[in-house]
């Protein structure tokens, strides 16, 4: 195959030519042309200006100076490898002609002056290593018959897990809503489940990635078209026939970005060392396109997606989450109303992202919803709240703005993909007022649910909660393990926990609304929090006297909150990971070290470094997870208590190590 594509992709640089022969499509993609197995979805008419991509005869032997490793090359893997972020892909979507010169890839991305420039190229062979891994770990052969994958195979294998199997939970999907049966053509191959958000690179990469999934023989990538990302976990550890799945998502990034969320199995997503393994064979399928000097013919137009089989599998995950909100209501008690939600005024500001249909399911269970916001998955996040985060103060005023104007009941707040929520619920003090119920509240609120029905469990949380949370938890007989930032970590260990025998972790929660529980499978599902917590207010509502007010915060009276909380965000001046690195652990020592009177320091913190100023007050220094960013959480009683005991003694330790001078302190002077 090899040869062939040698011998003909010269000629086809030198006619110009931007379209394939069908012939050597069928060489590329030998199962996605076959009608019976694939077929093109297509949400408007192809475009027509693929065509001005005009191809230069030099450009395909202008490279070549180095035969190991040309400049063109080492640009188009440094990019691979730069758009990993932890458990993720993430990066500023750049776009590049669908055929022809592998040039036009690194082109592309060297003219856009972006660091993390995500192509459709990179889709493509972060899909084929994706395609390799699920085949090999759900144990339904090798890729190769050469032999290759046989002897590589383990780097693909969890050190402990040689096949995915099922994890035992009653929130899983039903046996009945088997969707790929006896009669689908795909029923008991290996299937790739791709979904998307609504960003508008989402149909250009999602075709890129489809198609190199289908470019391992043996294996199918079938469409969902708009998804969740919880969605698509819950669709790998069904009975739906799904192996893997991929959501195409940047979550709530800037509308200009995008990225991939990797599921395998039953066990949920993939981790760092997952990640770091695909950008290898990522970059090894870039070095094989980049021998053939050609990019792999993708979908004419930016409007289509080439896969194996179009199924709507939402309607699936719909009905799953219709049965926990009635199971979560009546609790296994009382009288099963065709409604359990009537009489509840809920507002849904869903941000135009993904987690729209969520709006229908609370409708259909009787909940007023005629105030809910932003339904219209647009992929264009405008209006006051801009990109939807459960955080962002901009979102959580217009969702307070709504609730006001139909005194509702309870707020929901979902990110773009419907991963994290927040909630705005009455105030407890003040009639006709809202606050947020969202950081260390939600955790505090779910701790007293899960106080009830696990009584002694333990919570994971991320590195950032307060001393007053922890005391909370503790009162309710719950253990808190504070780990580390970042969504996977927190859940990757509350699974060791359990798995270990060493602690019941019922929930594994960030502050930023990721949130996953045990009996949802250590799924982070944003409708899957709201679910919890409209069940307990459903109950309280229910069994409330006649005449009597209540709000979802007189559970939690007792949490000691601050008055002030703030987060500070110091940029590394020159953007560098390793200056980061050097400056992040020179200041560490320096804290560590300092005689300042008052500071204490967290020797059990895991993440950054963590010190405690008296009377539950604290701060907090430690890397972006993501970004050149040092992060300063604040914690106390007052900005003025915070500025004298916290800020100006940490300037004049910067300043005197001349540590200002590589670090942005504005944010520290203008506090």
């Amino acid at each position: 195959m090899k040869f062939i594509l040698s011998a003909i992709s010269p000629l086809l640089f030198l006619s110009g030519t931007s379209r394939w022969p069908l012939a050597v499509e069928a060489f590329l993609s030998p199962h996605v042309t076959a009608p019976t197995k694939s077929i093109l979805y297509s949400s408007t008419l192809p475009s027509s200006d693929e065509t001005s991509n005009k191809r230069k005869r030099h450009q395909f032997i202008s490279d070549c100076d180095d035969i190991n490793t040309p400049p063109s090359l080492s640009k188009i893997i440094d990019s691979l490898h730069s758009i990993q972020s932890g458990s993720d892909i993430r990066g500023v979507f750049i776009n590049h002609p669908s055929r022809g010169c592998i040039l036009n890839v690194s082109q592309a991305i060297t003219s856009s002056g972006q660091e993390k420039a995500l192509t459709p190229f990179a889709a493509y062979c972060y899909g084929k290593a994706f395609a390799q891994m699920v085949q090999i770990r759900c144990g339904k052969g090798i890729a190769s018959s050469t032999g290759e994958w046989k002897q590589e195979s383990s780097l693909f294998l969890s050190p402990d897990v040689d096949v995915w199997e099922p994890f035992s939970t009653h929130a899983k999907l039903d046996h009945e809503d088997d969707i790929l049966d006896e009669d689908s053509s795909l029923f008991g191959k290996t299937v790739i489940c791709v979904g998307r958000d609504p960003r508008l690179s989402g149909i250009a990469l999602t075709d890129a990635l489809c198609r190199g999934i289908e470019s391992i023989p043996g294996v199918y990538s079938v469409y969902t078209g708009l998804a969740s990302t919880p969605a698509m976990y819950q669709f790998c550890r069904s009975n739906i026939g799904v192996d893997g799945a991929v959501m195409v998502t940047a979550s709530h990034l800037p509308e200009d970005r995008n990225g991939f969320k990797f599921f395998c199995g039953s066990n949920g997503g993939l981790n760092k060392h997952d990640i770091d393994i695909l950008g290898d064979y990522a970059s090894k399928c870039a070095r094989e396109w980049h021998d053939l000097g050609i990019i792999p013919p993708s979908t004419t137009g930016a409007d289509h997606v080439r896969c194996s089989e179009v199924v709507d599998y939402m309607p699936t995950y719909y009905k799953f989450l219709e049965k926990a909100l009635r199971r979560e209501v009546y609790a296994g008690e009382g009288s099963k109303k065709q409604y359990p939600l009537e009489g509840l005024k809920i507002v849904l500001n869903a941000g135009n992202g993904c987690g729209y249909f969520f709006n229908d399911i609370l409708k259909e269970l009787g909940a007023d919803v005629s105030n809910s916001i932003h339904l219209n998955p647009t992929g264009q996040f405008t209006g006051k709240t801009g990109i939807p985060n459960p955080e962002y103060s901009a979102m959580i005023d217009e969702t307070v703005e709504y609730c006001k104007k139909g005194n509702a009941d309870i707020g929901i707040m979902l990110d773009t993909d419907a991963d994290r929520c927040g909630f705005v619920v009455p105030s407890k003090d003040v009639e006709g007022e809202y606050e947020a119920l969202n950081r260390n509240r939600l955790i505090a609120l779910l701790g007293v649910i899960f106080s009830k029905c696990s009584p002694g469990c333990t919570f994971v949380t991320d590195s950032v909660t307060s001393e007053g949370l922890e005391a909370f938890l503790d009162d309710l007989g719950i253990d808190h393990c504070r780990y580390l930032k970042g969504y996977a970590n927190v859940i990757g260990k509350a699974r060791d926990l359990t798995e270990s025998g060493k602690a019941l972790a019922e929930v594994a929660i960030e502050t930023s609304g990721h949130c996953a529980m045990r009996e949802n499978g250590y799924l982070d599902d944003g409708t899957y929090t709201a679910v919890k917590v409209i069940g307990l207010l459903a109950r309280m509502i229910h069994s409330q006297k006649e005449g009597k007010e209540s709000s979802l915060l007189d559970f939690i009276v007792n949490l000691d909150e601050k008055a002030e909380v703030s987060e500070l965000r110091m940029n590394v001046v020159d953007g560098s990971t390793i200056s980061t690195n050097k400056i992040f652990d020179n200041i560490s020592e320096l804290v560590e070290n300092a005689s300042i009177g008052g500071w204490v320091v967290d020797d059990e913190n895991l993440e950054g470094i963590r010190v405690r100023i008296g009377n539950g007050g604290f701060f907090m220094l430690r890397k972006s997870l993501h970004d050149p960013i040092i992060s300063l959480q604040l914690e106390g009683d007052s900005v003025k208590e915070l500025k004298h005991k916290v800020v100006t003694p940490l300037l004049d330790i910067l300043k005197e190590n001349e540590i200002s001078d590589k670090l942005d302190v504005s944010c520290l002077n203008e506090y």
